[in-house]
C-alpha cells in the first residue's frame, strides 16, 4: 500500500530551517509543468558571442577558439577595489569586498546548459574549479560561492548559458548554518551528517551510480527540489578525481534534462555547497526548480510552503528516468 503523507512541518536537517508539506492541495508533478519559462534575448546583441569578447573583460579563456571564457561581472554585487571593512553595533555592516566573475559555459547562445555534451561539461566543470583555487588564493577570501539562474524566474537576465561566481569575505547564510549542524553533529555523533541521513533518504532516492547519488531531501523547500552528493567524503569539489568529475557533470545534467522532462521549460537555480577548509562539511550541489511564487510564509515566516512532497517527485522521476 503506498504511504499517504498528511501535511506536516518537516525540519531540514541541512539547515535547521523549517517547510511545509502541503499535498492536500492536490497537486501532482505534471501540475507544476510550465509551457515557456525560457529568457529570450538578440543573438547580435550577446556580450558573450564570438566577436564580441571587446564587450567584457576577460579573466581566462580555454581553448582556440575559446570554449569557456570567464569574465568579469559588469554589474558587480562585491568589488575587490572596495577595501575590507567591518562596524559593530546594531546597525552591523560589512563592506561590499570580494570577487564577481562570470564564466560563459558554451560558445552555443541557444544550447541550454543540461544539453550541452558531455566534455564541454567537464571542461566548465575544470574551468570553475581552477577559478575557486584561485579566489581562495586572495587576501581575506573565506567562502567561494557557484550558482546558476536559468530561466526569467530564477533571475536570469541573458539567455546564453553561463554560471556565476561570488568569493566572498565572510561565510554568512545559509553555507555557515549548514556548516554550524554538520560541526555540531560531527562532535556529537563522530559521524558526517549527510552520509549518516543517506539511508533513510534512500526513499526519496533519484539517481544513484558509481560515485553519485541524488535524492530529494526529507524537508524540500521547492517543488522538484534535489540534492546531488558524492558518495567519498568530500568538502571541496576540487579534490575530486577524474572519473568523479565526469560522474557528477554526467549526475548534473541528468537531474536537469530529466526535470525538464516532468516540469517543460521551466526554470531553475542551483549552487555549489562547499568549503575548502572546513573537512567536516560533505560538498553537495542543491537544485531548486522555480514552480511557485513565494508569498506571504515564506516572506513573513521563512518557512516554504511546498505543495509536491519529495515522495511524489522522486517516485515520479524514477518513473520518467526509467523510460528514457
Amino acid at each position: 500500500m503506498e504511504l499517504q503523507i498528511e501535511n506536516e512541518i518537516r525540519r531540514d536537517y541541512r539547515t535547521g530551517k523549517f517547510a511545509i508539506m502541503a499535498p492536500n492541495r492536490g497537486k501532482r508533478p505534471e501540475d507544476f509543468s510550465v509551457s515557456k519559462e525560457v529568457v529570450t534575448s538578440d543573438v547580435s546583441k550577446c556580450p558573450f558571442e564570438y566577436g564580441k569578447e571587446y564587450m567584457s573583460k576577460e579573466i581566462m579563456h580555454v581553448g582556440d577558439p575559446w570554449k569557456i571564457r570567464v569574465i568579469e561581472n559588469k554589474f558587480p554585487e562585491l568589488m575587490s577595489t572596495i577595501p575590507l571593512m567591518f562596524s559593530k553595533g546594531n546597525f552591523k555592516k560589512i563592506s561590499g569586498y570580494g570577487y564577481n566573475e562570470v564564466v560563459v559555459d558554451s560558445p552555443d547562445h541557444n544550447t541550454p546548459f543540461e544539453l550541452l555534451d558531455d566534455s564541454q561539461l567537464k571542461l566548465w566543470l575544470d574551468t570553475i574549479i581552477e577559478r575557486e583555487i584561485s579566489l581562495y588564493d586572495r587576501n581575506y577570501i573565506k567562502y567561494v560561492l557557484i550558482f546558476k539562474n536559468s530561466g526569467e524566474s530564477a533571475g536570469e537576465s541573458l539567455s546564453h548559458p553561463h554560471t556565476q561566481i561570488m568569493a566572498w569575505p565572510v561565510i554568512i547564510g545559509t553555507i555557515k548554518r549548514e556548516l554550524r549542524l554538520a560541526r555540531k553533529y560531527k562532535q556529537e555523533k563522530g559521524k558526517c551528517l549527510y552520509e549518516d541521513v543517506l539511508d533513510e533518504e534512500r526513499v526519496r532516492l533519484l539517481y544513484e551510480d558509481n560515485y553519485f547519488i541524488a535524492i530529494a531531501p526529507f524537508a524540500s523547500r521547492f517543488a522538484g527540489e534535489s540534492m546531488i552528493l558524492p558518495k567519498r567524503h568530500v568538502n571541496f569539489f576540487a579534490d575530486l578525481n577524474e572519473n568523479e568529475k565526469f560522474d557528477l557533470v554526467k549526475t548534473l545534467k541528468l537531474i536537469l534534462a530529466t526535470n525538464r522532462k516532468i516540469f517543460g521549460n521551466y526554470s531553475y537555480n542551483f549552487a555549489f555547497k562547499e568549503l575548502k577548509n572546513y573537512p567536516e562539511f560533505h560538498a553537495h550541489i542543491d537544485i531548486y526548480p522555480r514552480l511557485t511564487i513565494e508569498a506571504g510564509v515564506e516572506l513573513g515566516n521563512d518557512v516554504f510552503v511546498n505543495q509536491l512532497t519529495p515522495e511524489d517527485y522522486s517516485k515520479k522521476f524514477r518513473s520518467v528516468l526509467s523510460l528514457t
